[in-house]
């Protein structure tokens, strides 16, 4: 494709440009938003990668526009990429109903996250994102949305945050005599697991109790979650806020959390999960998924996540539910999909939709059961244990579902 070289003396918001993307690769973009360069009369345009997730989204400079898009190049790059998703989506869709005998009438559960996702963010406008970096902990790191923070810290480019106490600042210097003052070395709450083995700790943090912490908390969230993070409602939620600590100096770092609503009229375990980027792909995701569940279990309740799911997110689920939903299966392979769900408090629909994905659900009689063979559900449980996978010990779970409108019991203190 043959790329006008023509770039206007001042783009602007709305023109669309192909740019070249950090891997060298060129992509249609549409700028959303100019800015002065400090100490310079240059510009930077924030750009939104066409067809691709907002977190992408990003500043540049104008050398790394490569020419104005017309009208049939554009066109022709969104047949192509539309094409190609299309695709993909439609040889989904047909695995998964022939992996329920090609019965289309009772397909409910077919892509309940995709089309929440969908739904949500179908008049999506993105905002621009001026927090470019946050330094947290040891840790420098990309920021992938916008956050609400006040406006003169949310304009800056990098930010500071304390991972105890979790208020943020706008210069090193700041940071760093905070960190010598900052009184707190955990979060501000009651610890309900401890496990030496993984080198993990898990804390509640009541919103009512801990409000200016929680928001924190959830503006720190939003950088990295796109959609359905409460910044300022903390109060009617829970957080469990996930530390990793070192042996020998019992030094904590935060990892991420997750919240849940503290009565949920449709059943949830959690709303909304933060993993930090440094932590990702080691296990810590799917762990706080994980314990999600153990606390649904320890309240006689099945449960699921808030919709829509992130698609990261939805990926750290499917792996956990395969992963809780054979180990049963391993012991019985013979079970109903009722008696699934409350052995492991993942919902019916989700058992459905997870297990229809490998071909061990079977419609029939006007209902599903499962259809697995040991040598089928040992195959797929070698495939996780490949990959990172931290495990909950329940025994060392310090927690007892709380009493309406009080907080939850606790039988045990713990020694620092």
């Amino acid at each position: 494709m043959e790329l006008d070289s023509n770039i206007p003396n001042s783009p602007k918001p709305g023109d669309t440009f192909f740019v070249r993307m950090n891997n060298g690769a060129i992509h249609a973009a549409e700028i959303l938003e100019t800015r002065a360069v400090d100490g310079s009369d240059q510009q930077e345009y924030f750009v939104h990668y066409l067809n691709f997730d907002h977190r992408n989204d990003q500043w540049i400079t104008e050398s790394r526009l490569s020419g104005n898009a017309s009208n049939e190049q554009m066109e022709m790059t969104n047949e192509q990429l539309n094409d190609s998703t299309n695709s993909l989506t439609s040889r989904k869709r047909a695995r998964l109903k022939r992996r329920l005998n090609d019965d289309p009438s009772d397909f409910s559960h077919e892509c309940s996250f995709e089309s929440a996702d969908q739904i949500a963010r179908k008049d999506y406008k993105p905002s621009v994102k001026y927090i470019e970096k946050i330094w947290i902990g040891q840790y420098e790191m990309d920021c992938w949305y916008h956050s609400p923070f006040p406006d003169e810290y949310g304009k800056q480019r990098l930010l500071y945050i304390c991972e105890y106490c979790m208020k943020y600042m706008r210069l090193k210097t700041t940071y760093s005599r905070h960190l010598a003052e900052c009184s707190l070395r955990r979060p501000p709450g009651i610890e309900i697991y401890r496990d030496p083995k993984i080198g993990c700790a898990l804390y509640e943090v009541d919103g009512a109790q801990n409000k200016l912490y929680c928001q924190n908390l959830c503006l720190l969230a939003r950088l990295f979650l796109e959609s359905k993070v409460i910044c300022f409602n903390v109060p009617e939620f829970l957080f469990y806020v996930l530390m990793e600590y070192n042996h020998n100096n019992q030094k904590e770092r935060f990892i991420g959390y997750f919240s849940k609503e503290k009565d949920s009229a449709f059943g949830y375990n959690l709303s909304c999960l933060l993993c930090l980027p440094p932590y990702q792909r080691k296990g810590y995701g799917k762990l706080l998924i994980q314990f999600s569940y153990e606390l649904s279990k320890l309240e006689n309740a099945v449960g699921g996540p808030e919709k829509p799911v992130s698609d990261l997110g939805h990926k750290a689920y499917l792996s956990y539910w395969t992963w809780a939903l054979l180990n049963v299966l391993k012991e019985k392979p013979e079970i109903e999909v009722d008696e699934l769900s409350a052995i492991t408090s993942i919902s019916t629909e989700n058992c459905l939709e997870t297990l229809s994905s490998y071909g061990f659900i079977k419609y029939w009689r006007q209902g599903h059961f499962v259809c697995a063979s040991r040598k089928g559900i040992e195959a797929r449980l070698q495939e996780l244990h490949a990959k990172t996978f931290l495990v909950v010990n329940s025994q060392l779970i310090n927690w007892q579902p709380r009493v309406k409108g009080k907080a939850g019991r606790y039988s045990k203190t713990f020694a620092f």
